[in-house]
């Protein structure tokens, strides 16, 4: 994780050092944008950050980003982002008594923007390639916890217990958009674009196995909870052209 991100930073620090020095105009000669955007996705059977769930209630998350153009028709963003959120320590469905555990996330990414040929960076349709760096902190129920590993461990002892209240992860995300942006009165943009994307997860499925630890357990949790939070939504921003 830890060489990606350096990596990722290079290639981020060398397109801006190219594009200062490029012949780039940009829209009316202005090549940055500055946006504030909310991200928008219906939580079916997941509960949102109200602890509710079903088709018209939503997961959200909040973001502050920095676009800079490179080329005629293709931009680099960065951003900065930060949701809350509800997971469950044994699943959805279920178990229905199951109780909510809150779960607060922030995550730095990046993205690379294409836009049509026919059109100038940053103004109108677009595709993008993604990353997010997902930092959650979640707390724990560790009654629901210790039951959980005494009922499937071999013999039924009480082998494992677990007292941390509290657990800090740490996942990668990857996304793709496709969307549009419009610019009004030369300054201002609004971005529509809808995403997909997947979280990389040594236990997406968020299932307990008799050979795992209880902490392993709880990451697989996390990341099933974050899995359902970005496989797909809806981004919507403005921002300031400059």
């Amino acid at each position: 994780m830890k060489h990606f991100i350096s990596t990722s930073l290079i290639i981020f620090i060398l397109l801006f050092t190219h594009s200062s020095y490029s012949q780039v105009s940009g829209y009316m000669g202005k090549r940055n944008v500055i946006k504030a955007g909310i991200f928008m996705k219906s939580s079916f059977i997941m509960p949102n950050r109200n602890g509710q769930s079903g088709y018209f209630s939503f997961n959200d998350r909040y973001t502050l980003e920095y676009e800079r153009v490179i080329t005629r028709n293709k931009s680099i963003q960065l951003r900065a982002t930060t949701f809350e959120t509800f997971y469950k320590t044994l699943g959805y469905t279920q178990h229905t008594t199951d109780p909510l555990i809150k779960m607060s996330c922030k995550a730095i990414g990046g993205d690379f923007v294409l836009y049509k040929s026919s059109h100038i960076a940053p103004l109108g349709v677009y595709s993008g390639f993604g990353f997010d760096i997902i930092f959650s902190t979640a707390d724990i129920d560790t009654a629901a916890l210790n039951y959980l590993f005494n009922q499937i461990s071999y013999d039924g002892t009480s082998s494992q217990r677990y007292t941390n209240t509290q657990i800090s992860t740490t996942h990668l995300g990857l996304n793709l958009k496709s969307g549009v942006k419009q610019i009004f009165f030369n300054c201002l943009s609004v971005d529509f674009n809808f995403q997909m994307g997947v979280i990389f997860s040594d236990n997406i499925t968020g299932e307990a196995k008799s050979e795992e630890n209880i902490e392993d357990y709880i990451k697989g949790r996390i990341g099933n909870r974050l899995w359902g939070h970005y496989l797909w939504g809806v981004n919507c921003s403005v921002g300031y052209l400059f």
